[in-house]
């Protein structure tokens, strides 16, 4: 006979049952430690972290190449290479605020200033430059904070496109292959210096989480307040249009029209999102009494003065591909891309992922000069990361695209960072 409590004898399960209730951790314990095991955890956060550190190892090196300007001093380090370019305008602002008229030089042109950049990404530093963080430093923990919120999102906004569409499997290699490729894009420097790219995509993510959800009240919110951080409300509004026809022929569909208060949702988010493209130009208008204040300001970075639609892409074509040439290939770079979009491989990323995509590119097209930024305003494609592992076996697939992001860092720091800028510049 087996003593009462011995392993086998009757009521041992019963007597262990009460030890083990007693060591197990919390509820609250247990479900962070489940938390901590997920991709939207530890996984995206670890990636993200070691991407950035490799951006800073990079940048720290290019700074030993920096020569000596008004911008940096002799043998700069990372530290310095924190405030070139773009941050020197928003370094202004939170310092400074926005000039009260726009600029004008001798001939009366409009000269660039302040006032082409959106103010909320710098405002966000303000409370660390009261507690005495210098600026670079400051500008540079909002990026870095507001890409990681922005890596998190993406993860879990391209599962749930990919799941509605796809298995659960691909769905969590895809949302894995577009987090990794946001984490180490060419451009993802930006994510770690002062501008405005990482509180705008955070932005940007939570918006398209919203309308998955059809959560239109806090998306209309967020719409707002990406409108004072990027100029990005123009496609934004076709997104939402586009998502607000779908859901109302679904509806239809089903047998049941929306109902008149998810209807007055959605026209209050696209009432926002329309609003967000006129916030800060209405802005501009109000702190200068100038009517064109933001676009005359755009205009003193063109090479024409003015801001003028399509034409700089155009014009570049022409210039580097040939008269004819130049035009032809664009247009049929600009097909393919929508044909590559609108096709069977590229639905598993929803409707509105790809309207996103296909109004962003459109977007830029129109209104975007072709040159140096153009690279950074890429990162705001993520959605296309998961299209890498939407087929079965792309481990490897994703691995090459990681190692050659990572390399494409380095040639487009060396090459960007590292230009010292002319001594006059900003004026």
């Amino acid at each position: 006979m087996s003593a009462p409590g011995a392993p086998g004898a009757p009521g041992a399960t019963r007597a262990a049952v009460p030890a083990v209730a007693a060591a197990r951790p919390p509820l609250l314990l247990r479900a962070r430690l489940r938390w901590l095991r997920t991709p939207v955890g530890w996984r995206v956060l670890a990636v993200y972290l070691l991407a950035r550190l490799f951006s800073a190892a990079v940048l720290a090196e290019v700074a030993r190449f920096q020569p000596e300007s008004d911008w940096t001093p002799a043998g700069a380090g990372y530290g310095d290479m924190l405030g070139l370019w773009d941050a020197t305008w928003y370094r202004r602002i939170a310092e400074e605020g926005y000039p009260d008229a726009v600029p004008l030089g001798e001939d009366g042109a409009p000269q660039q200033s302040a006032l082409a950049f959106y103010p909320l990404a710098p405002l966000l530093t303000r409370p660390l430059l009261w507690a005495g963080v210098p600026f670079g430093w400051a500008g540079a923990l909002v990026s870095l904070v507001a890409g990681a919120a922005a890596a998190v999102g993406v993860r879990a906004l391209v599962h749930r496109a990919v799941r509605a569409h796809r298995s659960e499997a691909v769905a969590r290699r895809s949302a894995w292959s577009a987090a990794v490729l946001f984490c180490v894009s060419p451009p993802s420097l930006v994510f770690q210096v002062p501008y405005t790219e990482g509180p705008a995509l955070a932005l940007l993510v939570a918006f398209l989480a919203l309308l998955q959800r059809r959560r239109y009240l806090p998306a209309a919110l967020v719409a707002l307040l990406l409108g004072l951080t990027r100029p990005v409300a123009v496609p934004l509004s076709v997104v939402v249009v586009v998502h607000l026809a779908l859901r109302a022929r679904a509806g239809r569909r089903a047998g049941a029209q929306l109902s008149g208060r998810e209807a007055l949702r959605g026209l209050a988010l696209l009432g926002a999102s329309g609003a967000a493209g006129l916030l800060w130009p209405l802005a501009t208008w109000l702190m200068t009494g100038r009517r064109d204040a933001y676009t005359a300001t755009m205009g003193a970075w063109r090479s024409s003065g003015e801001v003028v639609w399509l034409r700089p892409w155009w014009g570049i074509s022409q210039y580097v591909l040939g008269t004819v040439a130049g035009p032809v290939l664009l247009l049929l770079a600009v097909a393919g891309f929508a044909g590559w979009l609108l096709s069977r491989r590229a639905a598993a990323l929803g409707a509105e992922l790809r309207t996103w995509c296909l109004a962003y590119v459109g977007y830029l097209l129109l209104v975007l000069d072709p040159f140096t930024s153009l690279f950074r305003y890429l990162v705001f494609l993520f959605p296309l990361g998961a299209l890498v592992a939407v087929r079965p076996r792309s481990a490897a697939v994703l691995r090459a695209w990681v190692v050659c992001s990572l390399a494409l860092q380095v040639v487009w720091t060396a090459w960007l960072w590292r230009f010292s800028p002319p001594a006059d510049w900003p004026p």
